[in-house]
């Protein structure tokens, strides 16, 4: 079988809810062991039945990415369940939008700490784990704003860290491919998900079905093929790549 991931460990953080809790159930459809990182305990309960009802292991473990301290825990935390990671997909992430001029300095620090610091932490800490195995497979989850601006909604720190993230993942391909790691990103256009709510999601879609050239908005299941083949062993000579996974929106 193709993309067959039985024996394989796979970490995915904010995995409480959203994309998140896709791609976990995602990976272990094609048989990967789980790991579960959020803040919310209760919420990551609820994705680990789901998991486990897939015939695999699921270990959640409460984990706020913006503190180091709960980063190095949930990495012991994986290694003595599992002796092991082999995928981290880095999607932790969300948050309200303010017009670059009336931005608070301590919200444009939470947006960095929260989804580039802590992609970085969790690279970091998880990759020596990787190191010392001598393979890996790092999936970052940024945005089409990581690539491009818009004029229509003010979320110029949601650009910025998302644009690190793109960055981040480049230079991470270039140091770690000679320890067997790939590192990807991948650039969603717009999917339903906690941040976008079902609410919010009817109030943009003009405006999204006039910019995305398919003429509409993700679903459910859209990006699990990405996030599936870029874990997999056949994905092993694609590294670096930024895959935009947005409807043809950034090809306009």
């Amino acid at each position: 079988m193709m993309f067959d991931l039985h024996g394989r460990v796979a970490v995915v953080t904010g995995a409480s809810s959203g994309l998140g809790r896709q791609f976990a159930l995602a990976l272990a459809g094609q048989g990967a062991d789980i790991v579960l990182l959020a803040r919310r305990m209760e919420k990551l309960e609820a994705v680990a039945q789901e998991v486990r009802a897939k015939g695999v292991k699921c270990l959640p473990v409460k984990c706020d990415v913006c503190e180091l301290d709960d980063i190095k825990a949930a990495v012991k935390a994986t290694i003595d369940e599992f002796g092991k990671v082999d995928i981290l997909v880095n999607n932790a992430g969300g948050g309200p939008f303010y017009p670059i001029t009336e931005t608070p300095d301590d919200f444009w620090q939470h947006g960095l700490d929260l989804e580039l610091t802590g992609v970085f932490r969790c690279i970091r800490e998880f990759g020596k784990e990787m190191i010392k195995a001598g393979y890996g497979r790092i999936i970052n989850n940024a945005s089409l704003f990581g690539r491009i601006g818009t004029g229509e909604i003010a979320i110029s720190n949601y650009c910025a860290v998302k644009g690190g993230v793109v960055n981040l993942t480049r230079e991470v391909a270039c140091e770690l491919c000679k320890h067997g790691i790939t590192c990807n990103c991948v650039c969603p256009g717009f999917f339903p998900s906690e941040s976008n709510s079902p609410e919010a999601m009817e109030m943009l879609g003009p405006w999204i079905n006039s910019r995305v050239p398919m003429g509409r908005a993700g679903v459910d299941g859209e990006l699990d093929s990405t996030i599936i083949y870029l874990a997999a062993d056949e994905s092993s000579y694609v590294n670096g790549a930024i895959v935009s996974c947005d409807g043809g929106w950034t090809c306009c």
